[in-house]
């Protein structure tokens, strides 16, 4: 294989990948991708005819439980804004609102990113930089000038045909990349398919072209002055090797497929069984096919008559039972019910389970893996900014390029009770303001980086808390309160 290997030849990690994502791809893309795929997820019957097949296979409508799953679970670490943390850089900042130089916020292409690792296992991020014309931009201010910035772009998991890193002080780099993406350009008044690879190593760049089945050429190539590959991958799933992961709804889309199968079935018996089928007993055959002695051939329809002179001959119509049907239509019900199951496994929270950095989100707490990829994709945010932060050539930390990704979806009861304890011994006045807000700020209920006492300095800036102010001692040395019913004793909390 090796003497026939050109640019696009895919790595043998992703080549394992590919019955998946083949398989992910045509669940997403709905009825008609899998009434293309055919007999990869449709068998055709033994000796049953090509015809009768191409008609089974149209009739075939796909229950997508799998890609609304997916869009279901990927909306809700965003039902909240990405938040970039206060402390970023303000170059950094330009990205949170226009993230991919075409308009996208970054929690809409987030989003977007985040749903498709969620479907097959693993998503990544390159962060990329316009190539620079050395002539005119020679200096930071001119890039600034001319209106040069880093920006993201999703790389699908299927686009990443090959990636190879090696180890060095113990950390995994990123080596070599190749990236398959394709344009249509205009040629005239025709349209012209052009195939792409791009090709990323720590010092260059490089990408090739060709259109049909020419040869592949060099159309652009230039040097890599990061010294590193800026290219972040996020795993969903378990993975397996170097840009492999399994999907973390696979079980999900193989009962899907079973119940496209069943469905399929269940459709095409139903069919059978809506037209009865006219049989004849007892009747004389002459040598003819077709004909009955004595009242020549039979013909059925709505304005025919049907005799026969046999004493013992009879016309009946035969027709299904319903017992098969109705089996059918309970196999389906199940179907649905453990997809249903498998659907929700990933918001049940459990406590002890590992996140794909292998850390918790919270050791106290309980936290479903839905969270746990929630977390773990914030990490990957949060290294897609640093190495924005590397081409702008900026001094950052990794505590200034904090990024926060929303993972509570939804306050259980117990979750409930808790706050609502915490709340009445803040009111009680059995814990300190400072403890109260910590406690908050560890429940998710403020932001990560919430600073207790900045906020302090800015609430005794501004004056005591509406509800809490108090008029001038009245004779007596008495302090009449304008705290109404309800309200803390002492001001605000």
């Amino acid at each position: 294989m090796s003497g026939a290997s050109d640019v696009s030849t895919p790595s043998g990690a992703y080549r394992a990948m590919q019955p998946a994502w083949a398989l992910v791809l045509a669940l997403l893309g709905g009825t008609g991708t899998m009434r293309a795929a055919g007999r990869t997820y449709l068998p055709q019957y033994h000796a049953e005819e090509d015809a009768a097949y191409k008609e089974r296979l149209a009739r075939a409508v796909l229950l997508n439980v799998f890609g609304k799953t997916v869009r279901n679970l990927a909306a809700k670490p965003f039902a909240k804004p990405v938040r970039l943390g206060d402390s970023a850089p303000e170059p950094l900042r330009v990205l949170v609102d226009d993230v991919d130089r075409q308009g996208s916020d970054v929690t809409a292409w987030a989003r977007g990113v985040f749903r498709d690792g969620l479907a097959k296992g693993l998503a990544h991020i390159l962060v990329d930089f316009p190539v620079v014309d050395s002539e005119t931009v020679k200096t930071l201010e001119d890039e600034q000038r001319a209106g040069l910035r880093p920006y993201f772009v999703h790389v699908s998991a299927e686009s990443l045909i090959a990636a190879y890193a090696e180890t060095v002080g113990g950390v995994e780099v990123l080596t070599h990349v190749r990236i398959r993406e394709s344009e249509t350009r205009r040629d005239g008044f025709d349209e012209v398919k052009v195939e792409r690879v791009r090709v990323l190593e720590r010092d260059t760049w490089t990408v090739y072209e060709r259109s049909g089945t020419s040869e592949w050429k060099e159309a652009a190539s230039g040097p890599n002055t990061l010294g590193f590959i800026p290219l972040v991958t996020w795993y969903a799933g378990e993975r397996t090797a170097l840009c492999a992961a399994k999907p973390p709804l696979m079980d999900l889309a193989d009962k899907n497929v079973e119940h496209w199968q069943s469905a399929s079935d269940q459709r095409n018996i139903l069919n059978v069984a809506r037209f009865p089928i006219l049989a004849a007993s007892g009747l004389e055959q002459d040598r003819g096919e077709g004909e009955s002695r004595g009242s020549g051939k039979v013909t059925v329809g709505p304005h025919a008559l049907l005799t026969t002179s046999s004493p013992q001959g009879k016309f009946y119509y035969v027709e299904h039972s319903g017992k098969a049907i109705e089996a059918g239509r309970q196999d389906l019900e199940d179907l649905k019910d453990e997809m249903a199951m498998l659907g929700v496994e990933l918001l049940v929270r459990r406590s002890g389970t590992p996140t794909a950095t292998e850390k918790s989100i919270n050791t106290a707490q309980s936290h479903s893996e839905l969270q746990a990829m929630a977390e773990s994709f914030s990490d990957a945010l949060e290294l897609a900014f640093y190495f924005a932060a590397r081409w702008l050539a900026l001094d950052v930390e990794d505590a200034k390029l904090k990024v926060e990704v929303h993972t509570d979806f939804g306050i259980s009861e117990s979750d409930a009770q808790g706050l609502d304890v915490l709340f009445k011994a803040r009111a009680a006045r059995e814990i300190s303001r400072e403890a109260f807000l910590a406690e908050l700020k560890r429940r998710g209920v403020l932001m990560a980086d919430f600073d207790v006492e900045a906020d302090g300095e800015r609430l005794a800036s501004e004056g005591p808390a509406l509800g809490s102010l108090r008029t001038a001692p009245a004779a007596g040395g008495q302090v009449p309160s304008a705290q109404g019913p309800g309200q803390l004793a002492g001001g605000a909390l």
